[in-house]
């Protein structure tokens, strides 16, 4: 079976998400600095896939491994987490909608990689985000 179906049967099974039949977005393997300069704006950062908020394509890192390597099919079920919120419109309405969106992915691709028996922390990140507040912006 072709990953990306058996990834969105993950996600069908571990989340409330509703399933799509005969669907997958595309999963292009791409060099590390494109991710950075798209998902970081340029910086160096630890990015390993990238979903911009709409469309059918997820953007991976080419160096994965993703037939062989538990974490990085966990890093592309995460990209296809948001494929799925991003159908919904989730992605792009607001900013406190999208942490929620990155919560739920990092919730699903926790609750995968634990379902294989492996822990491996993910989502670091999620704590510190944060909106801006806009009473301090209507301020300056």
């Amino acid at each position: 079976m072709e990953l990306c179906a058996v990834l969105l049967s993950w996600i069908f099974t571990l989340s409330d998400f509703e399933a799509v039949e005969n669907e997958c977005p595309e999963m292009r393997m791409v060099a590390h600095s494109w991710l950075e300069e798209q998902a970081c704006n340029g910086r160096s950062c630890k990015v390993l896939g990238w979903y911009p908020g709409e469309g059918d394509v997820v953007y991976l890192d080419d160096r994965m491994d993703l037939e062989n390597n538990l974490f990085h099919s966990s890093v592309a079920l995460h990209e296809l987490v948001h494929w799925l919120q991003g159908k919904q419109g989730a992605l792009l309405e607001n900013c406190e909608r999208s942490i929620e969106a990155e919560r739920e992915a990092y919730n699903i691709q926790s609750q995968y990689l634990v379902e294989y028996g492996t822990y491996y922390p993910v989502g670091s990140v999620v704590p510190m985000l944060r909106c801006e507040d806009k009473e301090s912006e209507s301020e300056s």
